[in-house]
């Protein structure tokens, strides 16, 4: 590697932010690679450990459409790695010779601590078409075609960097979202302990369950890229989305439906094993709450679920829950326990 190249990297994100010595350690490492007019870097959906940044030159990146977006060495934006993706979202192919810093995949993501640096480390991905996806969720069959208008109309943009925190564990719930582009991932922390427990993508949403249960933020969801997020009201998101979705039932008529035996109906109790066996209800399932999302591939798609608590919250977050993975669930109205 000559003198000239390690000017260049001496430009590049995050090589601008560490001293020389850890530098020279990182270059021990790393290659610099001349690639001809035409040729591919890496290609859209590959598997790779490596990342790659455009020392002299420029590229094509290709996505899933072949549409491309050309980058020239020098550019703002190429000071940052090429698609450092994987798999990889785009597909690299030089339009011109180029010269191509390749460094292994963790030492990167150390000096980027982690993956996130105060400069944004890539483009935003081009997004998706968010109302069509929200509308394809079995939700929508509750929500009466008048008011579909109204509610695309209340959400409102906001943009957001690789590393902004859009909702915090702890905290009170003041919106829902939905991923017009970009990606994040959910984290949990228990004590000292944090868990990864999703990776969101276009077309995902989140927020719901504080809005629904009344409840602190029960995760913190965090920008793994540049993006845009819809967003709505709590008070838009419970007149408009949550309130047609919610239906309660009384105990008398889930013991009707339970007699006639097509479909089949089942009480699921939400509450925690030690509040059941102090109340249980006659005939229920105990599934905590917690535990209700990783149990769905056991419940039937052509029953009814009538979901129960102690006449709080988390049986319509429950219900909630199970209607918009496309079961058919109700709230048992029970009397508050005194």
């Amino acid at each position: 590697m000559d003198a000239e190249d390690k000017e260049l990297i001496k430009n590049l994100i995050p090589f601008n932010q560490i001293s020389e010595a850890d530098l020279n350690s990182v270059l021990e490492q790393s290659q610099v690679s001349v690639v001809a007019k035409g040729k591919m870097i890496f290609k859209r959906a590959e598997e790779d450990t490596k990342v790659y940044w455009l020392l002299t030159g420029s590229v094509d990146l290709l996505d899933e459409n072949f549409e491309a977006k050309n980058r020239k060495a020098g550019e703002d934006v190429t000071k940052n790695p090429i698609d450092n993706n994987s798999p990889h979202r785009l597909t690299a192919v030089t339009t011109e010779d180029s010269k191509v810093l390749t460094c292994n995949s963790a030492t990167v993501s150390i000096l980027m601590g982690g993956g996130a640096s105060d400069s944004a480390q890539e483009e935003e991905e081009p997004g998706i078409d968010w109302m069509s996806t929200l509308l394809s969720s079995p939700l929508f069959e509750f929500i009466p075609p008048s008011n579909i208008q109204t509610l695309f109309s209340k959400f409102e943009e906001a943009k957001y960097k690789t590393g902004d925190m859009v909702i915090t564990q702890g905290e009170k719930g003041d919106y829902f979202y939905v991923i017009q582009a970009g990606r994040a991932k959910v984290e949990r922390t228990a004590g000292d302990k944090k868990a990864v427990l999703a990776e969101l993508k276009p077309g995902d949403n989140f927020g719901q369950d504080a809005l629904v249960s009344d409840t602190p933020r029960n995760a913190t969801v965090t920008m793994t890229s540049n993006g845009t997020l819809m967003r709505l009201s709590e008070p838009d998101f419970q007149s408009l989305l949550m309130s047609p979705v919610i239906e309660t039932v009384s105990l008398d008529e889930v013991q009707e439906m339970i007699q006639q035996g097509e479909p089949k109906t089942y009480i699921i109790d939400v509450r925690t094993p030690k509040e059941v066996e102090d109340d249980k209800i006659a005939g229920s399932l105990n599934v905590p709450l917690l535990l209700l999302r990783k149990n769905l591939g056991k419940l039937k798609q052509d029953a009814i679920y009538v979901m129960a608590c102690d006449g709080g919250k988390r049986s319509e977050l429950g219900a909630y829950q199970l209607n918009e993975e496309g079961y058919t669930a109700y709230v048992l109205k029970r009397e508050a326990a005194s």
